[in-house]
């Protein structure tokens, strides 16, 4: 295991709207995560120690490692990243909710703290939950698909563990659906496909066309054939192109492809076979056409 280097200083970021109470908890705690998780800290980042994955190194000792040995260095390091943590906590905290931890010198103290107070599950947070996967879409101007996927999976993650404890007899019903469909694999599978522009529906259409696909399939499919339309995956640097989602490319659905349908079992709608470009063997160029 690395030893995590020490925190050069860093910026404080301002997150807006600062945490209120019980009504933006959901999107607040949401925001953190996207913040922290961006700095690293050893082979994690500073979010797993807010949420208890990496731990004080020093916790449990009973004497105190040399500032200059590897577990001095980590010690020192856990230090300085936790106190960042709490710190850009209680900075984006309103007055009211600051004195929730106020005190509180270890992040994934104050962490839980909030979490217990505010986390509550009205039918307004589960609808922020399910919102923050609904509108989520993928642009290819500015991110790539390894990047949409990566952060389609904490999405995800997170409604997972927002409904997690139950819920009280006023959400229950639309609580319990919630929670089924957050552990369904298809419908992870789905909902991907879905934040997916109408650019690339041919893609999506065919990609369908598999029984029992499982959300695995489906994000290694899209990570293989979504960057040919992207120069490979690299970002479009400076460029003033229109959103892919403001593309409404139609696509003929009278055509049929032979290969397509007998070979890779697809759709193979809007091409004909002597269009094929998969069968010529230019993946990139025929996602791109596409």
């Amino acid at each position: 295991m690395s030893t995590p280097t020490i925190a050069k200083e860093r910026t404080y970021p301002n997150i807006e709207p600062k945490l209120a109470g019980q009504h933006n908890f959901a999107q607040w705690i949401l925001s953190i995560e996207q913040t922290l998780e961006q700095l690293d800290h050893g082979e994690g980042s500073i979010w797993d120690i807010v949420i208890g994955d990496i731990k004080d190194p020093a916790a449990g000792t009973t004497t105190k490692a040399g500032k200059g040995t590897d577990d001095g260095k980590k010690a020192l390091a856990w230090k300085r990243d936790n106190s960042f943590a709490i710190l850009t906590m209680k900075r984006n905290c309103e007055p009211e909710v600051l004195d929730t931890i106020g005190l509180t010198r270890n992040a994934h103290g104050a962490y839980n703290e909030l979490k217990a107070k505010y986390e509550g599950k009205t039918v307004t947070d589960l609808g922020a939950v399910l919102a923050n996967i609904v509108r989520f879409t993928y642009d290819d101007r500015n991110t790539t698909i390894e990047e949409h996927v990566t952060e389609f999976d904490k999405r995800w993650n997170f409604m997972k563990g927002t409904l997690g404890g139950g819920f009280t007899d006023k959400v229950k019903e639309f609580g319990d659906a919630l929670t089924l469909l957050a552990k369904s694999d298809q419908a992870k599978a789905e909902f991907l496909l879905i934040s997916l522009p109408p650019f690339y529906n041919n893609l999506v259409e065919n990609l369908r066309t598999k029984e029992g696909y499982t959300y695995g399939d489906i994000s290694r499919q899209v990570r293989l054939y979504v960057p040919g339309r992207q120069k490979n995956g690299r970002k479009k640097e400076g460029t003033k192109e229109d959103l892919v989602v403001l593309k409404t490319d139609k696509i003929d659905t009278s055509k049929k492809c032979k290969y397509c349908i007998d070979v890779k079992d697809w759709k193979g709608i809007g091409h004909t076979e002597t269009e094929c470009r998969i069968k010529e063997g230019n993946h990139r160029d025929y996602w791109e056409w596409n």
